[in-house]
């Protein structure tokens, strides 16, 4: 008798844990460490992206935005409030969170990287080289982009590169150096050193193969019968000279993505 009462103790117990640790998961919709942080926007909502702008905190309305700071929060796992803030709200700057989507950079499948987009707080596809907040754990698609739906974000905020070909990269990266704001100045040094080597790099290399070419030019007309020699000595110089600028472009590519 002893034994069944125990069994039937045993089993309550169980049994009401685990109604509870449901309706504990159920509440918690974030996995990470949120912060609160003064929102100088009434509108903002849970799962808005939020940037780091001249007038605070605010959500984030530039398509691949250099001051992404985080995702507004409802029910993290693990927060700090500041009872004293005022308008705040719990902001996750890594973990994972719901975030606002849309399509109107295209349909968003499991792994794509998730940036800011000129709708206010809502996120989007990134297709090329920027900032993003994260990567897509869930897909959303819809045929009007307008719609806005709420997908599980890996939370995780860096310039990504390799989205797009090297030739539109160097334009990108003069824009988001000119465009990361002051309270940055680490990140505005990285770009703008990045910046400055490239062009060190082909003015170097310019100067170069302008001398080289000249002094073969001159050498062919001092001395005709040497033209094989002098012609592969130009040659040369103009590979040297591409490989000047690759090695400028490459010093430069490992600053902005390390």
């Amino acid at each position: 008798m002893k034994i069944k009462i125990f069994n039937t103790l045993i089993f309550f117990l169980i049994f009401i844990s685990l109604l509870f640790s449901e309706s504990v998961s159920a509440q918690i919709n974030s996995s990470g460490f949120a912060l609160s942080i003064p929102i100088n926007e009434t509108q903002a909502e849970a799962g808005d992206l939020i940037c780091t702008q001249s007038g605070g905190f605010m959500r984030c309305n530039q398509s691949y935005s250099t001051s992404i700071y985080g995702v507004i929060v409802d029910n993290p796992s693990v927060a700090i409030e500041d009872t004293e803030l005022e308008n705040s709200r719990l902001a996750l700057t890594s973990g994972i969170a719901e975030v606002k989507v849309s399509v109107v950079n295209g349909n968003i499948v499991e792994g794509d990287s998730i940036t800011s987009s000129e709708n206010s707080g809502i996120g989007q596809k990134a297709t090329r080289n920027g900032y993003i907040i994260g990567t897509a754990m869930e897909g959303f698609s819809s045929g009007d982009p307008n719609q806005i739906g709420n997908i599980q974000v890996a939370i995780n905020i860096h310039p990504a590169t390799g989205l797009t070909g090297p030739g539109s990269n160097l334009l990108q990266f003069i824009r988001q150096g000119l465009a990361v704001p002051v309270f940055e100045p680490l990140e505005s040094l990285r770009y703008l050193l990045a910046v400055a080597i490239v062009l060190i790099a082909f003015t170097l290399g310019m100067i170069y193969f302008g001398r080289a070419s000249r002094t073969g030019i001159e050498a062919i007309g001092r001395n005709p019968l040497a033209k094989r020699v002098i012609q592969l000595t130009v040659v040369l110089n103009i590979t040297l000279t591409i490989v000047i600028i690759l090695v400028g472009l490459g010093i430069a590519y490992l600053i902005l993505i390390f």
